[in-house]
């Protein structure tokens, strides 16, 4: 499909030109009252229009023409909308096993829609499933202790007792363990286990909030904090593990496989003696067990904001080469293992249909290939063209379906927009119903969802493609192309080290080596506060090195990260001026730093600052603000100038900077979906935050006071 190209002349003789001047004739010449076709005046304003119409045509528009043409010849598509993608969460109408030998399974199929609710301003976002999950009864089957590793108490609980920790006294780092049946795969799980105890007077710790680390062991071999819920129905009521009976909820990482604990494999969980603050008190004696269960109670699974539409019929071929068919839906997202276009062919006396490969386009197909080509962008697919070749010979580029065979999709998925990035708890409303699904969530908010590439997008792409000529060479190569990987890419730095006197990375590089730090198009989370978001995850740190293995060199070695974030908390006194809201004042203050200090350019940076002022934002023009820039050190003198450009500010009284590492894996909610906890950030007097090259800058929660002088 070809490039959109802009309309020359939008100024149209009747509508922008004679009907103005007739309006205006009451104003400049009152006297005159006859508008009749047939009068003279009429007659010479509609030439006036005509010559006007001539002289205004828009011929400063025809360099953009004749650019999109060029880019038209080279190629170039404009990339498809991107999907939000979020994690939804599905309850269990009754914990998992119902009855102890009960093997009850809840089976949520690949493709399971879920949707928001529908508003009278608002269409619903509907979200699908990625895979299958299926929810069924864990088994506990390993109970065991550090010190006596090698015992495994649970078939023994109802005899004896089980003493968590290390008697008399238990001491920091006692540590028992929880392993639950490996063939049953809990990733994704909500756990939830019932412990029958022997009763205590709390035995020197506060109920509410005991000396312990829950963990779970990962595939690689480390442990990972998780904490235990307490969102409603779910709080800890085991008191210890000194409460006669009481109940844990934990929230099982999504991604979580079997592990070895001294050679025995197992979903393993472990509590661990850890007093992190004085008011929890410390055991004077071990928890005694007598039974512990588990119930599993919903989970959790990947989803995308997208509409899966199965077996489209697309048409009858009539036989000739270079037939094109569009789909109903467009964009279409990137095509999974069996998504392709099926023909009807006669295989053994029998019509079947066949499925053709999807190829970038026909150059090196031959006239047996069954081959088709599909722009995402617009839901249109072709098969290949017959071209007289220079010899007059017509080569037939990819086979030609049969004439009067139907043509089927046999399944695609469309959707995709900023629409997608949803707040928590938003996807709610279950399209279909599920046996033993109750409810649906997302805890989580959907990121990740960009609208289609604007024609300036294009452009700049354009450049910078033709600069890097389908080769990684240089570090602005590898940026370029790395940039281009993925509409869910933000920004790229090519992190190298620097022989000019710039900053150069903490780490040296050994030679051959590029570090490529990704920052993802996480807008909306970032411009919400979640920096979780910013995390560079699997899938998409696996598409850009797939992309950039084409045209990196073979001796060159690739390594992708996140930038290092450091996160900056400000805190302003200002004064306001007569006639203005503080409060709003203090709002718009607290935009403006958040749109400046910021790892991805948020919109509007000047929301409340001065427009008419190019030096906004540290000497840089708004509309060019892309985000902190890399290694880019931060001066308190910068913030001073922001500040007192805010409409409503009089004076800046006082500034003061607080600054903590930013690690994304630890900024996500917990799992009742409270913030995540940190230390609290000392704020200093020093004028500059320092950044290494390899850094960069994000807002934390900024304190703007209005003050009087």
């Amino acid at each position: 499909m070809a490039l959109p190209e802009p309309i020359l002349d939008d100024l149209r003789f009747q509508k922008d030109l004679v009907d103005e001047a007739r309006r205006r004739i009451i104003r400049y010449c009152p006297e005159w009252t006859d508008y009749n076709l047939s009068d003279p005046g009429i007659t010479l304003i509609e030439l006036f229009a005509w010559m006007t119409e001539l002289i205004t045509y828009r011929l400063n528009l025809v360099p953009d023409k004749n650019y999109i043409r060029f880019m038209d010849f080279l190629g170039m598509q404009l990339q498809p909308a991107n999907s939000a993608r979020t994690e939804l969460t599905f309850r269990l109408s009754v914990p998992f096993p119902i009855t102890p030998e009960d093997s009850s399974e809840a089976v949520i199929p690949q493709g399971t829609e879920v949707a928001t609710r529908e508003m009278d301003d608002q269409h619903e976002v509907i979200f699908t499933t990625d895979e299958r999950l299926v929810v069924g009864p864990p088994k506990v089957t390993q109970l065991r202790r550090q010190d006596e590793v090698n015992k495994n108490y649970l078939p023994q609980l109802g005899v004896e007792l089980f003493h968590t920790f290390s008697r008399p006294v238990p001491q920091p780092g006692d540590t028992f363990y929880i392993g639950m049946d490996e063939t049953r795969n809990l990733s994704g799980y909500i756990i939830q286990f019932n412990f029958t105890c022997e009763e205590t007077q709390a035995a020197g710790i506060r109920r509410e909030d005991p000396p312990w680390i829950w963990e779970v062991l990962r595939a690689n071999g480390t442990w990972e904090e998780v904490v235990p819920s307490t969102r409603p129905g779910e709080r800890d009521t085991t008191g210890g593990l000194n409460n006669a009976r009481g109940r844990l909820v934990f929230y099982l990482p999504l991604d979580l496989e079997p592990g070895e604990v001294q050679g025995r494999r197992a979903y393993w969980l472990r509590c661990r003696v850890e007093q992190r603050r004085k008011e929890q008190g410390m055991y004077r004696e071990s928890p005694r067990v007598s039974s512990v269960t588990a119930f599993a109670l919903g989970a959790t699974t990947r989803a995308t904001n997208a509409v899966v539409v199965h077996n489209e019929p697309l048409g009858i071929s009539n036989g000739e080469p270079g037939q094109t068919y569009k789909l109903m839906h467009a964009p279409v997202l990137s095509l999974r293992e069996g998504e392709t276009v099926e023909v009807e062919e006669l295989h053994d006396g029998e019509v079947v249909f066949t499925p053709w490969q999807r190829v970038d386009d026909h150059s090196e197909s031959d006239r047996h290939d069954r081959h088709f080509t599909l722009e995402t962008a617009t839901g249109e697919l072709a098969f290949g063209p017959s071209i007289r070749q220079p010899d007059g010979t017509v080569r037939q580029y990819g086979r030609v379906p049969e004439s009067g065979r139907s043509i089927r999709f046999s399944q695609y998925r469309y959707g995709g927009g900023v629409a997608g990035n949803v707040p928590p708890d938003k996807v709610t409303v279950l399209k279909t119903g599920i046996p033993f699904v109750d409810r649906v969530t997302n805890m989580a908010r959907a990121t990740g969802g960009r609208d289609q590439e604007s024609l300036d997008e294009a452009k700049m792409r354009a450049r910078r493609e033709l600069r890097a000529q389908q080769r990684a060479v240089t570090a602005e190569d590898y940026e370029n192309i790395g940039q281009a990987a993925s509409r869910r890419v933000g920004r790229v730095k090519c992190n190298v080290s620097s022989s000019n006197g710039k900053a150069a990375p903490a780490t040296p590089l050994p030679p051959g080596a590029v570090e490529l730090l990704v920052v993802p198009a996480a807008f909306d989370a970032v411009n919400a506060g979640d920096l979780s978001k910013l995390a560079l995850d699997p899938p998409l740190r696996q598409e850009i090195e797939t992309h950039l293995d084409q045209y990196r060199l073979l001796t060159a070695t690739l390594n992708l990260r996140e930038p290092t974030y450091i996160g900056v908390k400000v805190q302003a006194d200002i004064v306001v001026s007569e006639y203005s809201r503080p409060d709003v004042v203090c709002l718009r203050v607290s935009d403006a730093l958040r749109n400046f200090i910021t790892p991805l350019a948020l919109g509007n940076l000047a929301e409340g600052v001065n427009l008419e002022d190019p030096a906004a934002a540290g000497g840089r023009h708004t509309s060019e603000w892309q985000g902190w820039p890399f290694g880019r050190n931060l001066y308190i003198s910068e913030l001073f100038s922001l500040i007192a450009q805010v409409q409503g500010v009089k004076h800046v009284r006082d500034v003061r900077l607080g600054q903590r590492a930013v690690n994304p894996l630890k900024e996500a909610p917990q799992a009742d979906g409270r913030p995540a906890e940190h230390d609290p950030i000392e704020m200093s007097d020093q004028r500059v935050i320092e950044v290494p090259a390899d850094a960069i800058l994000c807002s934390l929660d900024h304190e703007v006071k209005a003050v009087t002088l």
